[in-house]
């Protein structure tokens, strides 16, 4: 090899290592933290709490570093590098959650909570703790719950006033069994998709329609490419806000406490930021022209019962009456 392709290389090597390490840090740990939403999103508002807590609680021994809108990868691919140690906490939406711990698929049921309290309720009780059990096994440390938001559905074409509407449209669900049943109950043919390409495809017609809050539809600009708003409110969205087991077990038990303590905090404070930008983002899209419809959602109840008579087995349909029995 030449001397001028030998320099050539080690520039090239010494510009990969500007590119590709972390920024520099003083601290004792690092925590690298990572989730799929913009940064204006309630996950980041929940996000910067955290960071500030842990960092606070540990007095600068830990510095916690955050990556929105999808920086370190999908959904999957953060969850993926909990495991391997290249990211450390993440707040994946319970849907993808399910592909690695199949006992969380129960909190993706349709028309599964009554209402936002009763949803909180059943996170932060003995059902939340149980599956967060459940994590551990796989490698997973539960920190808290956070929420991605009442659900409703978007379409690129027609809007949707009835459940018949909904009837052969080729809807983006995330990559979960249970959202693929329920909308195929629903009449719907759904098409798991990662939420990176969901604009496009809805922009280039490969899917008709997909579902998902007011805070990200108005945030990532799925209105420009989808203007008709069905809020239909089908179902209430859990996230698993996770850090790998094997890391948190690396952890002094000081800095675990931080970590816990944090997470359970920022929790609160995400859940609170959702709930009041679901207003603000519906009032946003009003402004903007967006054609919102609000079918009865009885018969889209109805309809996705079926899901619950087939889900699971005796542990699901146990676990699955625990929630619906609780107040």
């Amino acid at each position: 090899m030449s001397r001028r392709l030998l320099t050539a290389c080690a520039l090239l090597g010494v510009l990969g290592g500007w590119i590709t390490a972390s920024p520099a840090s003083a601290a004792d740990i690092v925590i690298k933290a990572g989730h799929s939403a913009a940064a204006t999103e309630p996950y980041q508002v929940g996000f910067e709490h955290f960071k500030k807590r842990v960092e606070e609680l540990t007095r600068g021994k830990v510095e916690v570093q955050l990556f929105p809108n999808r920086t370190l990868g999908n959904e999957r691919d953060m969850i993926e590098g909990l495991l391997l140690g290249t990211v450390h906490v993440t707040v994946p939406s319970n849907a993808v959650m399910a592909g690695f711990v199949p006992e969380t698929k129960v909190f993706d049921l349709p028309f599964l909570f009554r209402d936002r309290k009763h949803m909180y309720g059943v996170m932060d009780g003995p059902v939340g703790a149980e599956l967060g059990d459940k994590m551990r096994g796989k490698g997973f440390r539960l920190l808290s719950y956070y929420e991605a938001g009442i659900r409703h559905i978007m379409t690129n074409k027609k809007s949707l006033t009835k459940l018949d509407d909904l009837k052969g449209l080729k809807i983006r669900t995330m990559e979960n069994p249970v959202h693929l049943d329920a909308f195929r109950a629903m009449g719907a043919s759904p098409l798991p998709m990662a939420y990176g390409e969901v604009y496009t495809a809805l922009q280039q017609g490969v899917i008709d329609g997909a579902e998902a809050a007011n805070t990200n539809y108005e945030a990532q600009k799925f209105y420009e490419v989808a203007p008709n708003w069905a809020m239909v409110a089908w179902t209430t969205l859990v996230s698993d806000m996770i850090m790998g087991e094997k890391f948190f077990q690396s952890l002094p038990a000081d800095v675990q406490k931080a970590v816990v303590q944090a997470a359970q905090e920022s929790a609160r404070v995400e859940r609170e930021a959702y709930a009041r930008s679901e207003d603000v983002a519906l009032a946003t899209l009003k402004a903007k022209g967006v054609k919102i419809t609000t079918p009865d959602p009885e018969p889209f109840r109805k309809a996705s019962q079926s899901v619950y008579a087939k889900f699971g087995g005796p542990e699901d349909q146990a676990r699955l009456k625990k929630i619906l029995d609780s107040k």
